[in-house]
């Protein structure tokens, strides 16, 4: 068996919490007792990650290498000299395997693929994955979930999140990422949840593609910083990163309408001098236009799901016009708080009210559907002789949520010179660095 591999253990009712690598155990175990920053030696390896890089609800197909082995809890079969495993969801609930398109074993709850040497690599859609495979349905979905270590999979997750092939001037940004990235790893995997994986590999979480998204200057960033997290009063910090603030950041409790912000959430200028560090940014300014029945369709489609407050059957499909759009509250930032929508027609009208980050599921672009950049924006509205909307131009700054970590702004402040540390404690006030393996 692989290093690492031997106190793998599944259970056939997907109770994941416990199917564990030895490393995280240990984490778990001596971390509740610190008070304190914590020093070296905390855990003696990396600690595993489970991350779910597909959801099926009938198939899922894996192409193999030689040298794979398939485990259930008390079997192990040879793979070798196959090269596609394909696992279909029967009605029961039960994994129907094939091998090469060949029927080969049927099996309930859960089964791990991986290999004996440890440059094999999975393949799955476009990605290529190595470690460990751990295959598992709750009846009703299949769910692919790659379970390596933590330091592995930050060199798949840093190049998405701050940037592909980033010069050597930006590296201080880079480590940075990667501190934020493993802080917000080690947080989901420390939820006192019994799960059957620690992260989705997309938005949800942190984007992660596999082996194929690694490259030099990132892999270099993850191992300068090796087990080093960002920490508030010897904690795990609670940490977000976006592409660009627009030159503030943002209380966390304002932005997504939850309780009081961590005393490191509350925003920032983020300035230097007169200019903005994200000013780099090719988002640092941009502009949206819409056509009135373009938003109109773009209202119906996604105000129900930003407000829970407002159902379908509330806005009528036919004879309902967007009749205004004001910005009733703006936060300290500038981003918009409070959006009303105005839609009715000339018997009657009814206003709809959207908050916080949700306006961006609201306001999608007009050119692919995404969810608007930012909510820092003004609008400017267009008429017609009879005062019908004709347009509307959306006139912003930024990309992101707009709280913590401001990407962009943490390049500019590496290209200045500013170290890593400096970076983020300009963006999480209060907090330090804490090494924990």
């Amino acid at each position: 068996m692989p290093a690492g591999h031997a106190l793998f253990h599944i259970h056939p009712g997907l109770n994941m919490h416990a199917a564990r690598l030895f490393p995280v155990l240990l984490f778990l175990v001596f971390l509740p007792g610190c008070s304190a920053p914590l020093q070296r030696n905390v855990v003696e390896n990396d600690p595993s990650i489970r991350v779910c890089i597909a959801e099926r609800s009938r198939e899922v197909v894996i192409g193999l290498e030689g040298g794979a082995v398939l485990e259930t809890v008390n079997k192990r079969y040879s793979l070798e000299g196959y090269r596609e495993l394909r696992c279909l969801l029967q009605e029961d609930g039960s994994m129907h395997i094939l091998m090469d398109g060949k029927a080969a074993r049927r099996f309930r709850g859960a089964f791990r693929c991986y290999y004996r040497t440890a440059d094999g690599l999975f393949t799955l859609d476009r990605g290529r994955y190595g470690d460990t495979l751990l295959l598992a349905t709750d009846g009703r979905t299949l769910f692919v979930v790659n379970v390596l270590p933590l330091e592995s999979y930050l060199r798949g997750v840093v190049p998405n999140e701050i940037g592909r092939n980033r010069k050597r001037a930006e590296m201080e940004a880079v480590k940075a990422q990667a501190i934020l990235a493993r802080t917000y790893a080690m947080g989901k995997m420390l939820l006192p949840l019994k799960r059957l994986f620690d992260v989705y590999a997309d938005v949800r979480d942190q984007v992660y593609n596999g082996r194929d998204s690694h490259d030099v200057l990132t892999g270099e960033a993850v191992e300068q910083t090796r087990g080093t997290v960002l920490a508030w009063e010897g904690r795990l910090a609670e940490v977000y990163f976006h592409s660009t603030c627009g030159g503030k950041t943002e209380a966390s409790s304002l932005v997504w309408k939850r309780p009081q912000s961590k005393p490191y959430l509350t925003g920032i200028v983020d300035r230097a001098e007169a200019d903005a560090w994200c000013r780099v940014s090719p988002s640092y300014r941009w502009t949206e236009q819409y056509g009135r029945k373009q938003l109109e369709h773009m209202l119906r489609t996604f105000l129900p799901a930003a407000n829970d407050a407002i159902l379908p059957e509330d806005i009528p499909p036919e004879h309902w016009h967007l009749l205004d759009l004001n910005i009733i509250k703006r936060m300290p930032s500038g981003r918009v708080a409070t959006l009303q929508v105005v839609m009715g027609n000339r018997a009657r009208q009814r206003a709809y009210y959207v908050h916080g980050d949700r306006i961006r599921r609201v306001l999608r672009r007009a050119d692919d559907g995404q969810p608007l950049r930012s909510t820092l924006f003004d609008i400017h509205i267009e008429r017609d002789v009879n005062r019908w909307i004709s347009g509307v131009r959306i006139d912003g700054g930024g990309t992101g949520h707009g709280v913590g970590f401001c990407q962009w702004g943490a390049i500019s402040r590496a290209r200045s010179g500013q170290q890593c540390t400096a970076i983020l404690t300009a963006y999480f006030p209060g907090t330090h660095l804490m090494r924990l393996y």
